[in-house]
């Protein structure tokens, strides 16, 4: 299993349904990783879907500063089948903050 996460906006074109841009995809990330992220965040990083970026940002940025802090704890939580790394992890989430802060008014979606 994966995260697949990407940045979402809908666009009133006038039909029957919103178009739908992506001005950021983040790519897709092994899910046994995700105990650093859910630490990190403190709280599931699943539970950011279909949240605004904007809103998230900060929690996203605080979460990467205390990985960065914090090597020893998070290179401890990588899995021992070598399915994912901390530096991996971390450039994920980098990458996911990075583009919540240049993309404020867009919907995170994330799919696992």
């Amino acid at each position: 299993m994966s995260y697949d996460i990407r940045l979402e906006i809908a666009v009133d074109t006038g039909g029957s349904e919103p178009h739908r841009i992506c001005p950021a995809d983040i790519g897709n990330m092994t899910s046994n990783v995700s105990s650093m992220w859910d630490d990190a965040l403190g709280s599931p990083l699943a539970k950011l879907d279909g949240r605004t970026a904007g809103n998230v940002a900060p929690d996203l940025r605080r979460a990467v500063i205390d990985m960065e802090l914090h090597p020893a704890i998070y290179r401890a939580m990588e899995p021992v089948n070598g399915w994912g790394s901390y530096d991996g992890a971390l450039d994920y989430l980098r990458r996911l903050a990075d583009a919540c802060t240049r993309h404020p008014k867009a919907t995170i979606r994330i799919s696992h």
